[in-house]
């Protein structure tokens, strides 16, 4: 029973990479810059989850093992950081160094 509850809980998140705006002169004042981060990230942020769970999904229904469940959740993670920073790169913003 703790098998097929474990392929439907979304995979562990890690903290994603700190991002800025590419270009500072597109909004007039901070908070346009504030609101246009945060919607992004939200926007982002809920990509990645659902990105991330479908592959999950699809690597622990393969094979009904524990092993399987693990990488599931490896491979997951890795969904969601490559989602996340694909996401933000395309919505304008470039990796803080």
């Amino acid at each position: 029973m703790l098998l097929p509850l474990a392929a439907c809980t979304p995979a562990a998140t890690v903290a994603p990479e700190k991002f800025v705006l590419a270009d500072p002169g597109k909004y007039k004042t901070e908070l346009e810059r504030e609101r246009a981060q945060q919607l992004a990230e939200t926007d982002c942020k809920a990509k990645a989850l659902t990105a991330s769970a479908a592959i999950e999904k699809t690597i622990a229904s393969e094979r009904n093992s524990v092993e399987n469940v693990s990488r599931a959740r490896e491979k997951a993670a890795e969904m969601y950081t490559a989602s996340f920073a694909l996401c933000m790169l395309n919505s304008g913003y470039v990796k803080k160094q």
